[in-house]
């Protein structure tokens, strides 16, 4: 018995074609594949090792998202550690030298560049840069610098964890022009409802880190993943200056 045959006068022509369009169409390169690769020559080295601040597709992003607070960021990495990776999230952290309690920097990047958070700390002001629509969750060591920091401004407690079905409660009073940031361990899963007591006088809750939320006396979220949180306490934009404000923050979870 012979083998079947294939008839082959349709296919060979549809094959050819297809081949055709392939070769035609444009290579779609994805954006960030020079900061992918820079970042992945970059993990276990020292920063002025490779010039990572310096010049490259990251030093180009921290530049324009930094602004004139970028001289701030250089300084505040003058004494750090190599860029280290932890599962999908590359890091790396530092301090200014002698100043590490109140002068800090820590960027955190995924491997392929498109979400990217840089914390830059000075006395009495905490600021947090934000790139790409998924927050990224800090890794260990990140978590602990932040933990360890001193409850001075604009910290304003020591890190607290809040299990499911916990709460936890403040009053203080805001001077003019000032921040409270508190740091809560949250765990995924639970549901969290902020609030903000604080009639009449101005002030707002918001969700600095690991997202930017939106400004508020309520707010309520789902946790994604373990992490630390950064809720912050401050006056609202355009709210008439006032030497103090009283408030209360409540923060509850459940499962």
């Amino acid at each position: 018995m012979g083998l079947p045959l294939f008839n082959l006068r349709h296919p060979v022509p549809c094959l050819f074609s297809l081949l055709a369009l392939l070769a035609a169409a444009p290579a779609r390169a994805a954006p960030d594949t020079a900061l992918g690769r820079e970042l992945a020559a970059a993990t276990g080295h020292y920063a002025p090792e490779t010039d990572l601040f310096g010049q490259g597709p990251l030093a180009t992003i921290v530049k324009r998202k930094l602004g004139a607070q970028y001289d701030s960021f250089i300084q505040n990495m003058e004494v750090a550690g190599p860029l280290e990776a932890a599962g999908d999230v590359l890091f790396i952290t530092g301090n200014r030298r002698h100043e590490g309690g109140s002068r800090n920097a820590w960027l955190l990047i995924d491997r392929a560049g498109r979400n990217m958070t840089i914390g830059l700390l000075n006395p009495g002001a905490l600021s947090l840069y934000t790139t790409g629509p998924v927050p990224l969750a800090k890794p260990a060591d990140v978590r602990t610098l932040i933990e360890n920091l001193d409850a001075a401004p604009p910290f304003c407690n020591q890190p607290q964890d809040l299990p499911p079905g916990g709460r936890l409660d403040w009053q203080g009073t805001l001077e003019a022009g000032g921040t409270c940031v508190y740091r809560i361990g949250l765990h995924q899963g639970e549901q969290v409802t902020a609030r903000l007591d604080a009639p009449g006088n101005g002030l707002e809750l918001r969700v600095i880190d690991p997202h930017q939320g939106h400004g508020g006396v309520t707010r309520s979220w789902t946790v994604p993943r373990d992490d630390l949180y950064l809720v912050s306490v401050a006056p609202r934009p355009g709210a008439p200056a006032r030497e103090r404000h009283a408030y209360r923050l409540r923060i509850d979870t459940h499962s």
